[in-house]
């Protein structure tokens, strides 16, 4: 199925993008995980265009009645899905197996590699990253993210012995998240998940991450500040 380009519309209250309930037994799970998976296949088929409750009803065998019962809508199942996803990626971002590294440069190297190696085997792929800009409630939980995923690298710049104050190393946390969306820029330009990108997603974030580990001093201010606080 072809997929379309639509305008993003205004962000969704956070309320309705929270499950009616939580499931607390293993059929409730599991009809949970069924709905969460086709939700997942309609992405990967159709694009976000494609994700409707009867779709989603219809890919997961979950009736749309029961659907409703645990999401007030689709763009909540979005949701969902979405942060079980980046969830994931941060638990791989901060395994203790990091703490061992203390080269800066092998431990950047190898700890990008890892954290795509994981996207590929969680299938967060092209299409993941297309819902973000159609569905406007996944914008608050990318921004949540980002600056999450700002302190990991913070904690990391300090552990392998930057000295830059803290708001600096925010700044340029930051500024490394966000060549990552350029990656996948690129390869939703190209259509794949072309190997290449991981090797320059290494290069720029070791070349923007040198000043802060080779004593040479912060830029001057003013910083990129946290917004969600």
């Amino acid at each position: 199925m072809k997929r379309s380009t639509v305008k993003t519309p205004a962000r969704a209250p956070r309320a309705a993008l929270r499950p009616r309930k939580l499931p607390t037994q293993d059929r409730s799970k599991a009809s949970i995980e069924k709905i969460l998976q086709g939700t997942r296949e309609l992405l990967k088929s159709g694009g976000p265009t494609a994700v409707t409750t009867p779709n989603i009803a219809a890919h997961s065998g979950v009736s749309v009645g029961s659907i409703y019962q645990y999401f007030p809508n689709k763009e909540a199942i979005i949701h969902a899905l979405y942060e079980a996803k980046l969830s994931h990626i941060r638990e791989i971002a901060t395994d203790t197996q990091w703490q061992s590294e203390t080269d800066w440069r092998t431990f950047f190297g190898k700890w990008i590699r890892a954290i795509k190696h994981g996207e590929a085997q969680m299938d967060y792929d092209l299409s993941m990253n297309e819902a973000i800009q159609f569905f406007p409630g996944l914008a608050g939980v990318s921004q949540t993210h980002a600056e999450t995923f700002a302190d990991i690298i913070v904690s990391h710049l300090k552990r392998l012995g930057s000295r830059w104050p803290e708001d600096a190393l925010f700044d340029l946390a930051v500024h490394a998240f966000f060549l990552n969306s350029g990656t996948w820029l690129y390869w939703s330009y190209a259509g794949a998940s072309l190997p290449q990108g991981i090797d320059r997603l290494v290069s720029s974030v070791q070349a923007i991450v040198t000043p802060a580990m080779d004593g040479s001093p912060p830029p001057k201010r003013p910083y990129a500040r946290r917004r969600s606080k």
